[in-house]
C-alpha cells in the first residue's frame, strides 16, 4: 500500500507551536522516502517539558523558516494522499492549528491512527506506545525525532498490511475495523473506532489469537534473521517476534539480504500462484534466484524449529 507517515514536534503545550516534522514515504509496501524539517513556531516559545522530550531548543530554531515559509514544499506530501501518524489526533490537530494561524487553507487528504489500528491487531504488548510497539516488532529507532517516529510508525503499519493483506483505506477498515478520517477544506472528520468493533475483536482473534508455549529452544536461531509474512496460524505476530528474540535471533521487519528465514502462515506454500504471494514472499525468491541462501518455511516448521515439536 503506497502511504505517508508524519510525526510532528511542539515547542510548547500549543497546537500550534510545531518545531518539527518527519515525514516518511511508503510505497508499495516499502519506505521510499524520509524528509525532516526543523520549524521556527509561531511563538518562538520553548517549554521546559518540551525540551526534555525532543532536546530542541529556541536557539535550534531561531534560523529555521515557518512553516509558513515551507508549507509549498510540505502540501505535495499530504494532498490526496493517504496519511498515517502514531496518535493521530495529536499530529492532525497540530497540523491544522498551525495553518488555522497561517490562515492556510487545509489540504485535502484521508488518515488514520496506527495507536488505534494496533489495539485492533497486536496482542500481548504492555501498551500500545510507539517505542513499545516498535521494540516487540524488532524495529530500533530515536524515539522523539520526528522523522525517525514517522518511519517507526510507518515500518509498524506496513507489519499491520502485511499481515491483513491491505491495500487501500477499505482494507483498514473491513480488517482493522477502524473508521478512517478525512481533512478537507474547511474542515475535517476524526478517525477512531468503527461501528463493528466487536466483530473486529473476533476477527482479529483469528488472525493472531494469542497461546501459551513452551520455552524456547535456547540458540536455536543464533544470530539468525527471522521475518514473517501473512497471518499466522499458530502464534500471534507479537509473540513470534518474541519468540525470534527468545531463540538469540534477529526478527527483521523486512526480507533483505541479510534474511535467512521468511515464515509464511499460508498453507500449501508450494503450489501458491505469483499474485497470492506477499511482497515480502516474492521479494525473497527473487533474492534466492540471485543466489541469497534465504529459506522459505511455514510457521508449523518454524514451531518445530524453536520449540522442538510439531505443532499440535
Amino acid at each position: 500500500m503506497d502511504f505517508v507517515a508524519i510525526d510532528f514536534e511542539t515547542a510548547n503545550e500549543k497546537r500550534n507551536s510545531a518545531c518539527a516534522l518527519g515525514i516518511t514515504v511508503v510505497e508499495d509496501g516499502e519506505v521510499v522516502q524520509e524528509k525532516y524539517w526543523l520549524i521556527k513556531p509561531y511563538e518562538n516559545r520553548f517549554a521546559p517539558m518540551n525540551i526534555w522530550i525532543h532536546g530542541i531548543t529556541e536557539e535550534d530554531v531561531v534560523n529555521e523558516p515557518t512553516f509558513e515559509e515551507i508549507w509549498d514544499e510540505i502540501k505535495p506530501y499530504l494532498e490526496g494522499k493517504f496519511v498515517i501518524a502514531h496518535n493521530a489526533a495529536f499530529d492532525i490537530s497540530v497540523l491544522r492549528r498551525t495553518l488555522d494561524t497561517y490562515n492556510i487553507p487545509y489540504p485535502s487528504f484521508q488518515y488514520a491512527c496506527t495507536v488505534v489500528m494496533s489495539k485492533n491487531y497486536y496482542d500481548g504488548v504492555a501498551n500500545y506506545k510507539l517505542n513499545t510497539i516498535a521494540r516487540a516488532l524488532g524495529i530500533e529507532f530515536k524515539h522523539h525525532h520526528a522523522s525517525e517516529d514517522a518511519t517507526a510508525a510507518a515500518r509498524i503499519f506496513i507489519d499491520m498490511c502485511n499481515g491483513l493483506e491491505i491495500n487501500n483505506s477499505d482494507d483498514i477498515e473491513n480488517k482493522l475495523f477502524i473508521r478512517v478520517g478525512k481533512v478537507f477544506e474547511g474542515g475535517y472528520n476524526s478517525c477512531g473506532k468503527s461501528k463493528s468493533v466487536i466483530k473486529g475483536f473476533e476477527i482479529r482473534r483469528k488472525y493472531i489469537e494469542t497461546s501459551e508455549r513452551k520455552r524456547v529452544i535456547i540458540d536455536s536461531l543464533k544470530d539468525k534473521t527471522v521475518v514473517f509474512t501473512g497471518p499466522l496460524g499458530s502464534m500471534s505476530r507479537i509473540e513470534a517476534m518474541a519468540s525470534v528474540r527468545a531463540a538469540s535471533g534477529i526478527a527483521g521487519s523486512s526480507v533483505t539480504r541479510k534474511t535467512d528465514y521468511l515464515v509464511t502462515g499460508i498453507k500449501g506454500k508450494d503450489k501458491l500462484s505469483n499474485s497470492n504471494k506477499s511482497t515480502k514472499y516474492r521479494k525473497a525468491e527473487s533474492l534466492i534466484e540471485k543466489g541469497y541462501n534465504i529459506e522459505i518455511i511455514s510457521d508449523e516448521e518454524y514451531f518445530q524449529m524453536i520449540y522442538g515439536e510439531k505443532l499440535s
